[in-house]
């Protein structure tokens, strides 16, 4: 175990693991020096020597990185500029490195990803939680900077863990205290590609949502008070139910139609009626579609019998083999909430890891 004032840092596989305790500013500093190699990493390999080196405008890439930053809540830039007092980069640098995913999206291509949650008739116990990751093939190189960070807010926030790349301070996969789990897709197919400068990003807003919700019903009540500045696609899960929603730049709705009792698929493109919009194409929008469906089958032929170890085998099935997994899937994640229980594997580099969620986020007593 590594250690850094309150923090620590252990290896579980490629996976690095943070606990981070204290004020905003002391977790981004325990954040720094426990993840200075990490940061380091993208910042060389990814920032400068792929997204910079190719783009047309770099100085519109690092104003982009400086306009996602302008607009996080105060404790979120306590964070950043905490690691910049320990990481031995930049605040400039790491504002790039926080926006790795978000300009490499703009720049090159939107991230895809696929989640499914089975709960009642369709499980064979609680509810279980399949997601994968994808996006471009090059994000594989980058599988050592994976990090699961567990903040332990000093300001009687809940705790979260954050699943993703280092540097990332924000969510598109986590977990609170309270077991309720959230995942974040992209929307842009159905929701279109509409990026606002001037709103908090809705990734960031995501991670609010977790440190101050313990119930779906309070996540939902967030939802319908808060505007995205992309569109998105969120599922959300605790240990009894999941719920779906899609979130444009300018309205959020609880997906009702395409439903089914005890289940719920996740890919690319909006399935609620309401909405009034065509399907997407499929060939241009990643399969999306097909995903969808494949997940949907796989779901009705193991029904009654979904576990982990099943949701595993199902989430491993390639969409060749009427699974979701494709070659651009980069990482993967089956979770339990109830059980406070998560594993995770990146295809072909490691192989399903169990990791302790309820020890990781200390759930505090009532």
């Amino acid at each position: 175990m590594e250690t850094f004032e309150k923090g620590s840092k252990i290896k579980n596989g490629k996976l690095s693991i943070i606990d981070l305790r204290g004020t905003w500013r002391e977790m981004g500093r325990q954040y720094g020096a426990l993840m200075s190699a990490e940061l380091r990493d993208i910042y060389e390999r990814a920032i400068c020597g792929r997204i910079l080196a190719q783009a047309d405008e770099p100085q519109g890439i690092k104003l982009q990185a400086e306009k996602f930053f302008t607009n996080y809540p105060y404790k979120f830039k306590e964070i950043l500029r905490g690691m910049s007092e320990s990481s031995g980069l930049s605040l400039e640098e790491l504002k790039l490195v926080n926006a790795f995913e978000v300009i490499a999206a703009m720049a090159l291509m939107p991230q895809q990803c696929s989640g499914i949650a089975v709960w009642g008739d369709y499980a064979e116990g609680p509810l279980v939680y399949g997601r994968n990751y994808d996006y471009l093939p090059w994000f594989k190189d980058f599988d050592d900077d994976i990090v699961l960070a567990c903040f332990h807010p000093g300001d009687g926030s809940l705790a979260v863990a954050t699943l993703g790349y280092a540097g990332e301070i924000y969510v598109v996969n986590g977990m609170n205290e309270k077991g309720i789990f959230l995942e974040l897709n992209n929307g842009m197919p159905s929701g279109g590609a509409l990026w606002y400068d001037s709103r908090v990003p809705a990734v960031t807003e995501l991670f609010g949502f977790l440190l101050d919700c313990s119930t779906l019903d309070e996540i939902e009540s967030h939802f319908q008070t808060t505007k995205a500045n992309f569109a998105y696609i969120v599922g959300v899960a605790d240990g009894q139910t999941a719920r779906c929603f899609e979130w444009p730049v300018f309205e959020v709705k609880r997906r009702e139609s395409h439903s089914r009792p005890g289940l719920t698929v996740l890919t690319n493109h909006f399935t609620e009626f309401s909405w009034g919009l065509p399907r997407p194409d499929d060939k241009t929008y990643w399969m999306t579609r097909t995903r969808r469906q494949n997940l949907l089958t796989l779901a009705k032929h193991f029904k009654g019998t979904i576990n982990d170890k099943v949701m595993m085998d199902i989430m491993d099935s390639k969409i060749e083999e009427l699974g979701a997994t494709t070659d651009l899937t980069l990482y993967q994640m089956v979770v339990v909430p109830e059980r406070y229980e998560l594993w995770f594997k990146i295809p072909d580099k490691q192989e399903w890891t169990q990791i302790n969620m309820k020890e990781i986020l200390q759930p505090r007593e009532d």
